[in-house]
């Protein structure tokens, strides 16, 4: 190329260049056409800003030379003919990609982090394709290791889903003792574990507990913190005799809530402190032999029947509480609630089966039939 001494001149690269850069993102985003592009002072400065016209004949006649060499086409055929022509309003297509690629010296597109670590999700991730697809929009990259290394490490996460551990503890234990690689990144291992929630705490959730004076004889747990502060504060019978329980970070800590170091209970000083209460709640949730009826009452859509599921699995006699979803179900039934879409629901996915019977047999059946939800905190008792 010796003889093509011009095709390094800052004016020919610039306009090269730039061709490239349209090659690359065309590629990146998967288009198999050459890139057609128009001529304007936008994407060749030089020629389109140049102080005499003598210097941008002088640039165009280059640029006709490339033509002539098979590498680029332009457009209308009149352009590639006239001195001047581009006062046409040119467009020029790259016919000989692999020339234009060396004469810049950029043989091959360098790869987004995002596609290297799709590649090496597809490469080495122990998973079916539609959960590599779904984690690939969580791109983890390391400076000082290679991204088939993160994926490999990943690979390890499901032996770890059943553990009592913090997000920060797993980790450190994939990732060579660096505890913050997961942070903001919940929503990758739910998608690599398959639930809808990270089952690893980023701290131990708290438990927000009200107890009623006198004593209680079952437990309630709200998924809504309104709710749960409407509730102790109501005066009717709905709650009597219930303890009555808020979990912040419900959805993801369902399956550690019977887990001691991963728990912090506050109880309400509007409720009773005193006596052997607390120790008695505390010794029931703590699995320690005490035999309670316990409730779930949270929204009527998708994500609290999700949470029922859940938290059936560290207290299988959990039953959806009537009371509560009773009217939200008839609410749904004359056509209330709203589309999932309007709530900002719509990624929640459905479900066949929660495990208890009165959300199995009316609720479950109503939100597959109606295809709208209803909030809880709508419902006073």
């Amino acid at each position: 190329m010796t003889e093509l001494h011009w095709l390094q001149s800052t004016a020919i690269q610039s306009l090269l260049n730039h061709l490239v850069d349209k090659l690359d993102s065309a590629e990146q985003r998967g288009s198999a056409s050459a890139q057609t592009i128009s001529l304007n002072a936008a994407s060749w400065p030089a020629l389109y800003r140049a102080a005499k016209e003598s210097d941008k004949e002088f640039l165009w006649e280059q640029l006709r030379d490339l033509v002539k060499l098979g590498w680029l086409q332009v457009t209308p055929l009149t352009a590639s003919r006239s001195e001047t022509g581009y006062d046409e309003k040119p467009r020029i297509k790259v016919l000989d990609i692999a020339a234009i690629r060396k004469a810049t010296g950029r043989m091959e597109r360098q790869k987004t982090a995002v596609e290297r670590w799709r590649e090496a999700l597809a490469l080495h991730l122990d998973a079916p394709d539609e959960i590599k697809r779904a984690a690939g929009d969580y791109c983890i990259d390391m400076p000082d290791r290679e991204m088939a290394e993160v994926v490999k490490r990943l690979n390890v996460l499901k032996d770890l889903a059943s553990r009592p551990m913090l997000l920060r503890e797993v980790s450190a234990r994939l990732f060579w003792g660096m505890s913050k690689v997961l942070d903001n990144r919940t929503g990758l291992v739910a998608v690599l574990l398959g639930l809808d929630e990270c089952p690893f705490l980023e701290s131990p959730v708290q438990l927000q507990v009200y107890l009623p004076h006198g004593g209680f004889c079952g437990v309630l747990f709200i998924e809504n913190l309104m709710s749960f502060e409407k509730a102790i504060r109501a005066k009717g019978e709905a709650f009597s005799k219930l303890a009555l329980v808020y979990a912040s970070g419900f959805k993801g800590s369902a399956a550690r809530l019977r887990t001691p170091e991963a728990v912090s209970l506050f109880f309400s000083h509007k409720g009773e402190l005193g006596g052997d209460r607390i120790d008695y709640f505390e010794s029931w949730l703590h699995g320690k032999n005490i035999a309670l009826p316990v409730s779930f009452w949270g929204d009527l859509d998708w994500s609290g029947m999700r949470i029922l599921a859940a938290m059936r699995n560290n207290f299988p006699n959990m039953k959806a509480w009537e009371p509560g979803y009773q009217p939200m179900l008839q609410s749904l039934l004359a056509g209330q609630g709203h589309s999932p879409e309007a709530s900002d629901k719509k990624g929640q996915r459905p479900m066949m089966t929660s495990g208890c019977k009165y959300a199995d047999t009316h609720l479950i059946p109503a939100l597959s039939a109606h295809g709208r939800f209803v909030d809880q905190e709508q419902f006073t008792l």
